[in-house]
């Protein structure tokens, strides 16, 4: 069941109005427990046992956050206790990572990763004096599964979170129309743009030894805004749920093809994962109050962590490390005031980076290097012309929608906005049953 199926509908149409009753008679208890079993049943249509994984994570992180408060006066006892919950958390998640690696008919549990981030907030924040540990476990679970950012986050805070799911929603006109809206332009997102634009990167990836380089190259491009649209289209669907809901959760995405820099460009790329690390570990590691040579390491650590944090391969080791050069570099040589020229350099070398992301390290290379080779050549139109034509078009007026809301000179969204956008969905929507970010 993904957010783009007719299933998902009919889901959140049954579990909105079991909440919204109980929610407006302020039956909390009920409500979080109508909640923490529809987010099960919701990770249980993608495989029923991978909700073990949900219990054993809920369990370690709220066994080990009773354990740390208990022992917050101590230090040592509290330190050990959150080191267990990191280790224990981070096990299962390297076990699933590497084993896929190793043997692909492992099947690797979708969400894995975020909600494990999600849940070592809770134990962390709480080893930090940020929050305390919650006496009701219920609250715990159901901050860890929340069906809305569990397969592919955003990955929230425990402070954020588990505050909204002890108090009554507010569930009104405003919050339902922006949440609804929200969901629509998500969704028209993934199966408008995303998943048309995958038809053509699909065929030119498959055997790019027979594309033209100038093939290549428009694939290169278009990956880049799939995978934006597609993760991005998920975090909108994700975002808008909860608002559906009342709860507000944190914007994973923020223009991130309409800055100048690369230091901007993760500002506003994949945020709670970029955050995530930001505040957990390179924070943790002395962040920039150190010398110039550990905070080179620091800076180098975390990138190549967010690669990691993909998978364990060389092509994502790679995409991290490029980014850390392309950071660095831009630190001491870049321009302090960016121009147009800039800002498409920071385009072109972020869709570099994509490529290494989007295949393996030896194919990336056959693909740069076509690219490099024979840039000048005729452009395969796909599967058809009419097709890639159109993808095209469509490509560029969501490019223009989304500089013009960037620099809000739309400010003012109408009911008929959302309309088109439903009715594009329905007239070019080419729909498929995942998403990229599920093998993460």
């Amino acid at each position: 069941m993904f957010f783009n199926s007719p299933e998902y509908v009919a889901f959140f149409a049954i579990l909105f109005v079991a909440f919204s009753l109980t929610n407006r008679w302020k039956m909390l208890l009920l409500r979080n427990m109508i909640l923490l079993l529809g987010s099960y049943y919701f990770y249980a249509q993608l495989h029923v046992w991978f909700v073990l994984l949900l219990l054993y994570t809920t369990s370690v992180n709220y066994v080990c956050g009773r354990w740390i408060e208990n022992n917050l006066k101590r230090g040592e006892g509290a330190k050990m206790a959150v080191s267990v919950a990191i280790i224990l958390s981070l096990s299962i998640l390297v076990i699933f990572k590497y084993a896929y690696i190793y043997d692909s008919s492992i099947l690797l549990p979708v969400g894995l990763s975020f909600f494990t981030f999600q849940a070592l907030t809770y134990s962390i924040d709480i080893y930090r004096g940020r929050i305390i540990a919650e006496k009701n476990p219920l609250n715990v679970a159901l901050f860890i599964a929340f069906f809305p950012t569990l397969l592919s986050g955003p990955i929230e805070r425990a402070r954020n979170l588990i505050p909204q799911l002890k108090q009554p929603s507010l569930i009104n006109w405003v919050s339902f129309t922006s949440g609804a809206g929200q969901f629509v332009w998500g969704l028209f997102k993934k199966v408008v743009i995303a998943d048309r634009l995958a038809d053509y990167v699909n065929l030119a990836y498959l055997n790019p030894e027979q594309q033209t380089g100038s093939t290549l190259a428009i694939a290169a491009v278009f990956y880049s805004f799939q995978i934006y649209c597609d993760f991005s289209g998920y975090a909108d669907m994700a975002i808008g749920s909860g608002k559906l809901l009342g709860f507000k959760i944190m914007e994973n995405f923020n223009f991130p093809y309409c800055v100048n820099t690369i230091k901007e460009f993760w500002r506003r790329w994949h945020i709670s994962l970029t955050s995530w690390f930001t505040e957990y570990v390179y924070i943790s590691m002395g962040g920039n109050r150190v010398n110039q040579a550990r905070w080179l390491l620091n800076i180098s650590t975390v990138f190549l962590l967010s690669g990691i944090w993909h998978g364990a391969t060389w092509s994502f080791i790679i995409w991290g490390a490029m980014h850390a050069i392309f950071y660095l570099c831009e630190r001491k040589w870049g321009p302090k005031c960016p121009n147009a020229l800039y800002h498409l350099l920071v385009f072109v070398l972020v869709t570099l980076a994509w490529i290494f992301f989007r295949v393996d390290f030896n194919t990336a290379i056959i693909v740069v290097g076509r690219i490099c080779n024979d840039l000048f050549s005729p452009i395969s139109m796909g599967m058809s012309a009419f097709s890639t034509l159109l993808t095209a078009v469509l490509l560029i007026i969501f490019v223009i929608r989304e500089y013009l809301l960037f620099k809000n000179k739309l400010p003012q969204k109408y009911a008929i906005e959302y309309v088109l956008l439903i009715l594009c969905v329905c007239l070019f929507g080419v729909s498929s049953d995942q998403f990229v970010y599920f093998q993460f």
